[in-house]
Formats: C-alpha cells, sequence, structure tokens
C-alpha cells in the first residue's frame, strides 16, 4: 500500500477520504462510549503533541499523531473498527508521516494541524459525539486539500521544467 501511495496520487487521497469516515464515526464513539481512562489516555497523547510541537524536527510529533488517532479508535470499543485499524497502524503511521512531509511545506500547517488535533481532542473530552466527528471531518478534510493542491503545485512544477527545458534547447 505505501508503495501504491508513493505511485498514485488519488490513493493517497482515498485513503485520507477512509480515514476520515472511518475516524469520524470513532470519534463520535469515543465520546460516547470512552470510558474515563480511555479519554485521559487521548489527552494525555494530546498534551504530549503540544510538548512535541515546540521541537524543531516534527518527527516526534507525527508519531504522536498516529498514536492519537489509533488511542480514539482504541476507545471506540468497537472490535472490528479496531482490528482494522491496528492491522493499518503501520500503515497509519506511514501515512501521516507522508502527510506531515508534504504539508510541511507550507507555513503555520503545523499550528493548524495542532489546533485541529486541540477540537478532536476537546471535543470528545465533552463527550460531543457530533463536535467530535466534525473535528475529525474538518481535520481531515484539511488534509486531503493541502495533499491535494500539494499535488497539483508539484504536476505543475514538472510541466515548467519541461517548458524550461525546451526554452534552453532553443
Amino acid at each position: 500500500m505505501i508503495r501504491l501511495f508513493a505511485s498514485h496520487d488519488q490513493a493517497v487521497l482515498d485513503y485520507i477520504g477512509f480515514r476520515r469516515d472511518l475516524e469520524g464515526v470513532a470519534a463520535a464513539r469515543a465520546a460516547e462510549a470512552g470510558t474515563d481512562t480511555d479519554l485521559k489516555v487521548i489527552d494525555t497523547i494530546f498534551h504530549k503533541m503540544e510538548q512535541a510541537h515546540n521541537k524543531r524536527n516534527p518527527s516526534d510529533e507525527a508519531e504522536l499523531d498516529a498514536q492519537f488517532h489509533l488511542a480514539i479508535i482504541e476507545a471506540s470499543h468497537n472490535v472490528i473498527m479496531l482490528h482494522m485499524m491496528r492491522s493499518m497502524f503501520d500503515l497509519l503511521k506511514e501515512g501521516v508521516f507522508y502527510n506531515r512531509q508534504v504539508m510541511f511545506k507550507q507555513r503555520n500547517t503545523r499550528d493548524i494541524l495542532l489546533e485541529h488535533h486541540r477540537a478532536i481532542n476537546d471535543a470528545i473530552q465533552a463527550r460531543d459525539p457530533n463536535a467530535a466527528r466534525e473535528a475529525v471531518n474538518i481535520h481531515l478534510t484539511f488534509v486531503e486539500d493541502a495533499l491535494d493542491l500539494q499535488n497539483k503545485i508539484a504536476k505543475n512544477e514538472e510541466i515548467a521544467k519541461l517548458r524550461y527545458a525546451h526554452e534552453q534547447d532553443r
């Protein structure tokens, strides 16, 4: 799957869409069915993300990002969803790292992502399933849109380089 993502932009966007759908449901269920301890785990990981956010290298924050999303799915207490996402955890982590590498080319993206995670955490901590689902939707739609834009920019750059090379040969 990771090789597929590296060579097919649409596969990455489809994966983000899949995550948005599944994680929106998981966040709503976590807000409703998560135990107090489940919510403490999610909150603890979020606070670690805040601390990692201040570091220059985003790799720790990206790792915590993946853990945050998995903790939400665990807190949903849906065995099928949990089994599916655990089996995809490495894929999720790779997706998070890939997304962040691409997205960090844009200014302020890291801050925006942290605020999205804050909104997801706040909604789950408030046990508001609708707000939790919406916060996940906003977050992953932002990621999808940013990646789509970055892919378009990269394709435009390839075309521009071909035109430039053509002009150099004249």
